[in-house]
């Protein structure tokens, strides 16, 4: 999917002011609970809901539902959230689904509809944009410039940012930073040659 114009730009530009906001150094792992706090949103596991069923939480904690539902923005009005998100996940996976979320609230998105018929209303623009804002907050284009420069692997950046292996690779390849790096090694040599 393509994004509108200028939207990469906009969520790297989101992504720092909201790191500054937070007093997150560009290098630091980026904790969405933090943003949770700042936003005044809280963040519940399933387990944490009082009166939830729990033969239903056992189905999405332990059971076959387990890698149905990460996480879940319930829109309690016009201006409150209460993100619910699953505890069976890993702390990597729940990093990159909270900051999608979170996302979603930082770019106003409308609340998508109830499933109907077992089947989710989705806005694909709408997941995009968080997905793409999410990985800008875990690890900003800058950042990941900096991990190209040096010369770190996927599985370091995603140890240094606390994220999956599948985000940081996401980040290093959809940011350009190592062609980047490339293109200015090539630059360097060809200047020395002359």
């Amino acid at each position: 999917m393509a994004f509108r114009r200028g939207f990469k730009t906009e969520a790297e530009r989101l992504a720092l002011e909201l790191r500054s906001e937070l007093d997150i150094d560009i290098v630091d792992p980026f904790d969405p609970v933090h943003l949770a706090k700042h936003l005044r949103i809280p963040v519940l596991s399933f387990s944490d809901v009082q009166g939830a069923d729990p033969q239903a939480v056992r189905h999405l904690t332990s059971g076959p539902g387990r890698t149905a539902v990460s996480a879940v923005t319930i829109y309690v009005d016009k201006y409150r959230r209460v993100i619910l998100y699953n505890e069976a996940h890993a702390s990597t996976r729940l990093v990159s689904t909270l900051g999608h979320e979170l996302s979603h609230v930082v770019l106003e998105h409308e609340p998508e509809g109830a499933p109907v018929d077992g089947r989710r209303d989705w806005d694909s623009r709408q997941e995009e944009e968080a997905t793409w804002l999410a990985g800008c907050l875990l690890i900003p284009r800058d950042a990941a410039l900096g991990a190209a420069r040096q010369g770190l692997t996927d599985a370091a950046v995603s140890a240094r940012f606390g994220t999956s292996l599948a985000l940081a690779k996401m980040r290093m390849n959809g940011t350009g930073a190592r062609q980047q790096v490339d293109n200015e090694i090539s630059a360097r040599r060809r200047s020395w040659r002359h």
